[in-house]
C-alpha cells in the first residue's frame, strides 16, 4: 500500500494537443487552481497565432490590435504579470506548477537549459531571468503565486514568425507609447530575439518538447503521472468552459485593463476606464 506522503510527492506532465489559446489557458489555470495533490506540474502546449499579455498590461499600448485582428491573432490576458509576448506554432509554452513549499526556479530554467543543451544551443539566463544566447533572447518567464502554489511559465522560441511577432508588437513606436499616461499598467521591455531553430538547422518544436520530458523524468525522484490535456478538460466541465469563454472574453482581455489616459493626436485627452472611455464613449473610435 502506498503511503499518504508517497502519494503527495507525485508528479505530472501534461501535453496539450490543442492549439486553441483559450483552452490552453484554461487548462493551466484547471491544473494550478484543482491539482494540489501533484506536488510539481510540467505543462506544455503551443499556441495558433495569438499575443499574450500580462495581468496588469495594457493591450492597446502593448499591441497593434488592429494588425492582430486583420490576421487572425487572438488576443489573451495571462493570470501572471509579466510583458507582451507572441505565440505560434513555432514558439512552445511551458509551465512548472508546485507547492510553495518545493518551488524551485533554478531547478526550472536548469531542466530547460539541459534540454536546449542536449539539442546543441547552450542558453545563459539574464538579469531579467530570460533564457538567451550570445545576447538574443530565445525564452522569456513570468510568475504568479496563490495560497500554497506557485506558478512558473514562459516561452521558447523554436520557429516562430519573427516578422509577424515584431508587427504584432508595438515596441519601437515611441510615439505613440508617449501619448499614454498609465495608471498601474506595467510596460514590456523589449530584447532581441532569435529562434533555435536559426541555430540547429532542422530542429522542430516536438524536438524540444521531447527533450524537456526527458530531463524533467531525470529530475523526479517519485513516480511521474501523464494525463492529456483533454483528460484535464474533461474532468473538470463544466468549469473549463466557463474558463475558456473567460479567457476568450473581452471583459477579460480588455476590460481588466488598468485605467489610463490617452492623448490623441490632435492633442484631446480619454480618460479610459474598464476598458471603456468614459463617460460613455466607444474605445474603437480611438484605437
Amino acid at each position: 500500500m502506498r503511503i499518504i506522503g508517497e502519494i503527495m510527492k507525485k508528479r505530472l506532465i501534461v501535453i496539450s494537443d490543442k492549439k486553441d489559446p483559450y483552452v490552453n489557458h484554461a487548462a493551466e489555470e484547471i491544473l494550478f487552481t484543482t491539482y494540489s495533490g501533484y506536488e510539481q506540474i510540467l505543462f506544455l502546449w503551443v499556441n495558433e497565432p495569438s499575443v499574450v499579455f500580462g495581468r496588469n498590461q495594457n493591450p492597446w499600448r502593448e499591441v497593434d490590435v488592429k494588425f492582430a485582428d486583420d490576421h487572425g491573432i487572438k488576443l489573451l490576458r495571462r493570470i501572471s504579470g509579466g510583458g507582451t509576448v507572441y505565440h505560434d506554432h513555432g514558439n512552445l509554452n511551458y509551465a512548472f506548477i508546485e507547492k510553495h513549499s518545493i518551488y524551485d526556479e533554478k531547478q526550472h530554467f536548469d531542466i530547460i537549459m539541459e534540454a536546449v543543451k542536449r539539442l546543441g544551443v547552450i542558453l545563459s539566463t539574464s538579469k531579467r531571468k530570460d533564457l538567451t544566447v550570445d545576447g538574443y533572447k530565445v525564452s522569456g518567464s513570468a510568475f504568479f503565486m496563490k495560497g500554497m502554489r506557485r506558478l512558473h511559465h514562459g516561452t521558447l522560441l523554436v520557429d516562430a514568425d519573427l516578422d509577424v511577432l515584431w508587427q504584432s508588437l508595438k515596441v519601437k513606436d515611441e510615439t505613440f507609447k508617449r501619448r499614454f499616461k498609465e495608471g498601474r499598467s506595467i510596460e514590456s521591455v523589449s530584447s532581441p530575439v532569435i529562434n533555435l531553430k536559426d541555430l540547429v538547422p532542422n530542429l522542430m518544436v516536438s524536438d524540444v518538447v521531447n527533450a524537456i520530458v526527458d530531463v524533467f523524468y531525470e529530475h523526479c525522484k517519485y513516480e511521474v503521472d501523464v494525463l492529456s490535456v483533454q483528460d484535464v478538460l474533461t474532468a473538470h466541465e463544466p468549469t473549463a468552459q466557463r474558463l475558456i469563454e473567460k479567457h476568450a472574453s473581452w471583459a477579460w482581455i480588455f476590460g481588466e485593463t488598468p485605467n489610463f489616459t490617452y492623448i490623441a493626436e490632435e492633442g484631446h485627452v480619454y480618460e479610459i476606464a474598464g476598458g471603456k472611455v468614459m463617460p460613455n464613449g466607444d474605445i474603437n473610435s480611438i484605437f
